[in-house]
């Protein structure tokens, strides 16, 4: 078994702690492993705990390897509770406070507004210039799009580990970006876990929704953990994301009974 190790820091993540890996037994037989990793972030807002990988290989007559990997866990990091007893803790006697001018507040309020102004201009300014998005200006279909971005990847070559990288990188925002324009909702920053819950929802089959579910996570072990996959595994990435289009679509276009 080729246990996941897990770097002193991450995105947005430190690793305080990291437990030791224990052997769990059932009736004098190996039953498991289990390790625990306490971590803690300074960044406040929601982030993505990333895909972890687990290979395990058997060994005797028919030796056999597996890949597995971890689901991404959404996170919530938030400031502490304040305290809200309102005690004073005194350490010097109260004085009273000096007497200051207020003309320096109102100078400095007026350079504050007018800060303000000149920024509120330069945004709005900025804001009508912004090109149109992609999504806007597209005038292909969403799986029209989607299939010409993936026989677009065709040109990478997988056995190269850069250009495996970016085709990994891609086949997440070539699902994510047909299921935005065909469901109208962003999917875009939607975790792994939130896309194959609304899957599941939507009725998909358990087949394409394990294939939808391996190509993502296997694309979030190559962004977040580092992961290097081989040939066989992203041509399997390859046409799970096809397959998963195809579908999709394919149940949009059929009338229903």
């Amino acid at each position: 078994i080729s246990w996941p190790v897990l770097p002193d820091s991450m995105a947005h993540f430190e690793v305080v702690n990291t437990g030791k890996l224990d052997s769990l037994y059932t009736n004098k037989q190996l039953s498991g492993l289990a390790q625990t990793f306490t971590i803690t972030s300074f960044d406040s807002g929601k982030w993505s705990f990333p895909s972890l990988v687990i290979k395990v290989q058997t060994r005797g007559p028919a030796p056999t390897a597996s890949t597995y990997f971890t689901d991404t866990v959404p996170i919530t990091v938030s400031f502490s509770t304040s305290d809200t007893t309102n005690v004073l803790k005194d350490i010097k006697p109260i004085r009273e406070a000096e007497r200051i001018s207020n003309v320096w507040y109102w100078v400095g309020g007026g350079l504050l507004l007018a800060a303000l102004t000149a920024l509120v201009t330069w945004y709005l300014r900025r804001k009508k210039k912004m090109p149109v998005t992609d999504t806007q200006r597209s005038r292909l279909s969403p799986y029209d799009e989607a299939l010409k971005e993936l026989e677009a990847l065709k040109a990478y070559q997988l056995a190269v580990p850069a250009d495996a990288v970016v085709v990994h990188h891609k086949l997440a925002e070539i699902l994510k970006r047909f299921l935005t324009r065909s469901q109208a909702a962003n999917f875009m920053n939607k975790t792994t876990g939130d896309i194959l819950i609304l899957l599941r929802d939507q009725s998909l089959n358990t087949g394409m929704l394990a294939k939808a579910a391996s190509c993502l996570r296997c694309s979030d072990a190559v962004k977040f953990a580092k992961y290097q996959p081989g040939v066989i595994e992203s041509e399997n990435s390859l046409l799970a994301a096809r397959e998963v289009i195809n579908v999709i679509q394919l149940e949009m276009t059929t009338p229903k009974k």
